[in-house]
């Protein structure tokens, strides 16, 4: 098959053969505007020469369609006429301006046929035939550019979503379990803190009140015998006190003691939870901030990415939609050209 460049070669090169092959072989209704055969045949031998390398090197089916189209750039040089030049640079030397020149030409030339002012020679009709050809290969081109254009159109819109990507950070549900996990600790810890407080208030107010026998506080530092029976007596008192007093105050001590150990414990593990809820949350900041700046850089280049694609897009979208209608109303008057006089 024929690479992309070769054919719009041979579409151009068969547009403006076929204008040559109207210009010389029919005559045209008065007023009509034709082409020159000295701006047509300069024409074809610019893109000949233009497409000298490409031409070698193109398929057997190319050098068939050069050599058909150099078969009648002779027969019509030896006919043409140049009546008139016409201004080309407003219809554009491009693609869209040769089908555009090539439209207005089969227009007229099938008004005239249809009404019987003009007749088809067989040369012509051999032109018409290869312009068709022609057209319809501008139709299937531009379907398979279209298609080219959607998947750039696609791939930039897929690299835009995928920087979404970088919003993802693996860490983000660990950093909130291990802050949940540290809150329940503390919480647990307040409530510890708490039981020990009161416990040990209790325990403390109880040492406060120690109220001992009033003899024990009168009781002589050298003592005579005469005063060891009422000292006797004060002990004994003294010592039935302090052991309603240490059966009172020993469970408030176990109460302060083991409310203290336990907070303590509690406290410890929240401490344990603390550094790792910190440690983790630091290297999901360090992640974010990373995932941050790269998801930016990722946005900004694929999104200019995005535009720059559109843009070129857009363009070749203007002018594929009118070659394809240009080559789309070509074929239509070829079908009228080409049909019998009865089906036209």
């Amino acid at each position: 098959t024929l690479g992309p460049a070769m054919a719009r070669s041979r579409m151009v090169l068969g547009c403006m053969l076929f204008l040559a092959v109207l210009g010389s072989s029919f005559h045209w209704v008065a007023g009509s505007a034709t082409a020159s055969l000295e701006q047509l045949q300069g024409d074809h031998m610019m893109l000949a020469l233009s497409q000298g390398s490409m031409a070698r090197g193109a398929s057997e089916a190319g050098g068939r369609l050069l050599a058909l189209e150099a078969e009648l750039a002779t027969a019509v040089g030896a006919r043409a006429q140049s009546d008139e030049k016409r201004d080309r640079s407003a219809e554009g030397s491009g693609q869209e301006g040769h089908l555009g020149r090539i439209l207005a030409a089969v227009q007229k030339l099938t008004v005239g046929v249809v009404n019987g002012t003009e007749h088809l020679s067989e040369a012509a009709v051999t032109a018409l035939s290869s312009i068709g050809e022609e057209m319809q290969q501008i139709r299937n081109t531009t379907a398979v550019t279209h298609a080219e254009d959607q998947d750039e159109v696609d791939r930039a819109r897929d690299a835009v979503t995928k920087c979404d990507e970088w919003a993802h950070i693996k860490n983000a549900s660990r950093v909130t379990t291990r802050e949940e996990a540290h809150a329940v600790c503390r919480s647990l810890e307040a409530d510890l803190q708490q039981t020990k407080a009161t416990a040990c208030s209790k325990y403390l107010e109880a040492m406060k009140g120690l109220d001992e026998p009033d003899c024990a506080a009168s009781l002589p530092a050298d003592p005579q015998t005469a005063e060891l029976p009422s000292m006797l007596s004060c002990v004994q008192e003294t010592a039935d006190w302090w052991e309603d007093f240490n059966a009172s105050v020993t469970p408030l001590a176990v109460s302060c003691d083991e409310a203290s150990a336990a907070h303590e414990d509690k406290k410890s593990s929240c401490d344990t939870a603390q550094t790792t809820y910190e440690a983790t949350f630091c290297s999901y900041r360090t992640q974010l901030t990373g995932a941050c700046s790269a998801y930016d850089k990722c946005r900004t280049s694929a999104v200019a990415e995005q535009e720059d694609v559109q843009a070129k897009v857009r363009v070749a979208e203007a002018s594929r939609k009118a070659q394809y209608v240009a080559a789309a109303h070509i074929e239509c008057y070829l079908e009228v050209l080409l049909a019998s006089p009865q089906q036209q």
